[in-house]
């Protein structure tokens, strides 16, 4: 019942900001979501890195913005020499430079994993277009799929899933209730055509939903791959019945570069 509430809150206001208001309403919504995300992230590694971190993520997020790709670069080249200077000053003993390589890894990969990844989510939203309200229409796609496929897999898996998918990493997650999610993308996909889409062909909408599905399953994995290994149920609690806001992008950051490259291929 929890997720379903939220849900009721949650998506008339994303909706909203993405098909009523400016760009700049949806990307502020967008990028503070981003950035919570790597605020729990960082919560999870334990690792420092908050401050270089949060200002990286920003540049980078203003870069998708401004439609100035090529400073992500610039952005990673700077936090990696950061970073390093920080270790070298701030390490005290030769037994601490053990320490040096894990640290400075995981602090740079928090902005790789959510920001970069994440940031496409805001180049999709700034896209200029002759197709009328490509932006909306292509993250409304984005949003009804992921969505889509999380709910199916949750509730095929709660009642019928039976074999695990990857008891390892994540127990609760069956065959079943994958197979389940798969369906949700692609029924999700068609409505989208069939309603609000109509540029986007059905030959390419199966398949693209897919993907999504297949992506949405492995940031789902990978992600519970991270909090098993901080030993954490959840990302965070903010969002009830969800988790924290990496609970909820860990099947959209894999999802992001997908649709916007799909966009630059088939809809440009």
């Amino acid at each position: 019942m929890a997720r379903v509430l939220t849900a009721i809150v949650f998506l008339p206001i994303l909706f909203s900001a993405l098909w009523l208001g400016a760009p700049y309403w949806f990307v502020a919504l967008a990028g503070a979501g981003i950035l919570l995300g790597l605020y729990e992230y960082y919560a999870l590694a334990k690792q420092g890195g908050l401050i270089q971190g949060m200002l990286a993520a920003l540049a980078i997020l203003t870069a998708f913005y401004v439609h100035q790709h090529e400073l992500i670069v610039v952005v990673i080249a700077v936090l990696v020499i950061v970073e390093m200077l920080i270790q070298l000053f701030t390490r005290a003993s030769e037994d601490d430079f053990s320490e040096m390589l894990p640290s400075a890894a995981v602090k740079t990969f928090g902005v790789l994993y959510v920001a970069v990844l994440g940031g496409y989510i805001i180049a999709i939203r700034v896209i200029e277009s002759s197709i009328p309200q490509l932006p909306a229409k292509l993250l409304t796609l984005f949003f009804i799929v992921v969505f889509a496929g999380d709910t199916g897999a949750y509730y095929t898996g709660r009642t019928l899933g039976k074999r695990k998918l990857a008891p390892k990493v994540s127990p609760g997650k069956t065959v079943e209730g994958a197979i389940g999610g798969l369906a949700g993308n692609v029924i999700a996909a068609l409505i989208a055509h069939y309603t609000f889409f109509p540029e986007l062909q059905v030959i390419h909408a199966i398949p693209l939903a897919l993907v999504m599905g297949v992506l949405g399953i492995t940031g789902d994995l990978c992600e519970s791959m991270l909090k098993r290994g901080a030993k954490a149920k959840d990302a965070g609690k903010l969002i009830p019945g969800h988790g924290g806001l990496l609970d909820r992008l860990d099947s959209m950051l894999f999802n992001a570069p997908l649709l916007y490259y799909f966009y630059e291929i088939f809809l440009r």
